[in-house]
């Protein structure tokens, strides 16, 4: 695959894919579905088996199912960067030394990492990583492409049509974030997507009466404090090292994503106040985007900054600083690191464009209204900027995406990419 398709001098690297069939030898010329990882950066490798274990027999009958990674993304000449640690404790951004304190992180980690990276920053974009998507497509035979993109995927698919519109047989489109807002505003929509999540396992544990969770935000924010004073010991025989505060949140954070678990935060909670934070740990690690896993936290935060528009100045920086501490209880101080997002990185960007594909045929975009990362509202605009008669289909869930979480979802999901046959938009599945 060429690195850079404007220089062939820059070279080429290798997108690393994994094809699942079932019930009878492979064949190339059978019809595939791509799944398209999110992140950015997560192993659409790794994560194949689970996956595809997730999918339908009916779909399995229909189509072999195709995973990759795409460029600079774990077997698929990762991006690599110099890594500064985060503190043990977050800073408050609002404040001047807090302020300072996140800044010089953030810029030495960026100058590290464009050290390490050198002429090939600026190529690992949502728009190169679209027209490698098209060259898997004509590499396996496929006239037309069927996809399902969640989360990032569903970024990089939105791209893939505005770029290729007639090379698409079917889309899916699950969990996107809103394509008309800023990296700022995405920023606050998911710290809020959080808080807004907090609320509904603060109402489902009073609901279940939880030990000793009777006001959680205080237990939390109580957990966190203790936590930065003195990091809570794992008992795991795997040996997790002592949890911090900022740790004690990424893990609140992670279990938001699925319902189901709910009960082990609960549990989790009371464990790591009782001096042992494996649970959480657990719990942490569980949605798969692990910040100590510095290939995948490297390749996000090029792939974002890429694709990023204007970065924020110090001055609103601070100010929106303020106002997450003021709006979002618990998450707010946590999520302020993302407003810095790419304020310190001179690499060229390739910014991500609002993805208007009219000439694409209708794809299927699927929201799910508690959803904590990417919230309902970016499905919402999603429909609406494609400008191709796409259709919205709502789940009333609590979940970070929808498909294989739903049987109604999966479902119509089916149904459209084996027979093309879309729902009305505006159709609604029940938690």
């Amino acid at each position: 695959m060429p690195l850079d398709r404007t220089r062939p001098a820059a070279g080429t690297l290798v997108l690393q894919l994994i094809r699942a069939t079932t019930g009878h030898d492979l064949d190339a010329t059978r019809p595939i579905v791509l799944l398209v990882p999110g992140g950015p950066a997560s192993s659409g490798v790794d994560n194949h088996a689970f996956l595809v274990g997730r999918l339908s027999d009916r779909l399995l009958a229909e189509f072999d199912v195709v995973g990759f990674d795409p460029r600079g993304v774990k077997h698929s000449n990762p991006i690599r960067c110099e890594h500064v640690k985060r503190p043990a404790t977050l800073p408050d951004v609002s404040t001047d030394a807090g302020y300072a304190a996140a800044a010089r992180v953030v810029r030495t980690f960026t100058e590290e990492c464009l050290t390490s990276l050198g002429d090939r920053a600026s190529l690992f974009g949502t728009t190169a990583a679209a027209a490698d998507i098209d060259a898997i497509r004509a590499a396996l035979g496929q006239t037309k492409l069927t996809f399902v993109g969640g989360s990032y995927g569903a970024k990089l698919g939105a791209e893939y049509a505005r770029l290729y519109p007639g090379a698409i047989r079917a889309g899916v489109l699950d969990a996107p974030t809103d394509p008309q807002t800023s990296a700022v505003v995405t920023a606050e929509h998911q710290v809020k997507g959080f808080e807004d999540s907090l609320d509904e396992f603060i109402a489902w544990c009073l609901d279940r009466s939880c030990p000793r969770l009777t006001d959680v935000r205080a237990f939390i924010a109580a957990l966190v404090a203790e936590a930065d004073r003195s990091p809570i010991r794992s008992g795991r025989p795997q040996g997790d090292e002592p949890m911090r505060g900022s740790e004690v949140l990424d893990a609140v954070a992670s279990s938001l994503y699925d319902v189901d678990r709910w009960p082990d935060l609960a549990a989790g909670l009371i464990e790591a106040d009782d001096g042992d934070s494996g649970t959480l740990w657990d719990l942490r690690d569980a949605s798969g985007n692990d910040p100590d896993d510095t290939t995948e936290s490297d390749g996000r935060f090029v792939i974002n900054c890429t694709d990023s528009g204007a970065a924020p100045t110090e001055a609103e920086i601070r100010r929106l600083a303020a106002h997450f501490k003021k709006s979002y209880p618990t998450f707010g101080v946590w999520g302020t690191w993302q407003l810095f997002g790419c304020s310190f990185w001179t690499a060229p960007k390739h910014t991500l464009p609002v993805p208007v594909a009219e000439a694409a045929p209708p794809l299927m975009v699927i929201g799910t209204i508690h959803d904590p990362a990417t919230p309902y509202a970016g499905a919402v605009s999603m429909t609406r900027v494609l400008g191709n008669g796409s259709t919205l289909i709502t789940w009333e869930g609590f979940a970070h995406a929808a498909f294989t979480r739903d049987p109604c979802i999966d479902a119509l999901v089916d149904a459209y990419l084996i027979s093309l046959s879309l729902p009305s938009d505006g159709t609604r599945c029940a938690a």
